[in-house]
């Protein structure tokens, strides 16, 4: 019965790892009182996230152009990702996702999240 039990446990975070690769994750809670900061349309907020994107995971994680990268990183193109979500993983990370807040201001971190965002096609 255990591992039974360890399938169905496995099967389940396994949904949700799917889930948030396809760019349907969930909203972060309170994501309707966490408005951007900065404009995440603005071409030179995009650009700088673009900067910090590229330094921080493209090699490994999500590839060059968000599509995804190696085992670990989903696929951010096209995603349907909510800002304070995207904010939340980011800030503390998530399963083989480091946590950046030590290493970029929640500004930078912004800036990421304008660049992703602008993957939509």
């Amino acid at each position: 019965m255990s591992g039974w039990i360890a399938a169905l446990v496995l099967a389940v975070i396994g949904a949700g790892g799917v889930q948030a690769q396809q760019g349907t994750a969930p909203a972060a809670p309170g994501s309707s009182t966490n408005a951007p900061p900065i404009d995440l349309k603005d071409p030179a907020v995009i650009e700088a996230g673009n900067g910090i994107f590229r330094r921080s995971c493209t090699t490994y994680c999500h590839g060059r152009e968000g599509q995804g990268g190696g085992v670990r990183g989903p696929r951010l193109r096209n995603g349907n990702f909510d800002n304070a979500y995207l904010f939340q993983v980011i800030t503390s990370g998530r399963a083989s996702m480091p946590a950046f807040s030590r290493v970029y201001t929640p500004e930078q971190i912004w800036q990421v999240i304008a660049y992703i965002q602008s993957l939509r096609d």
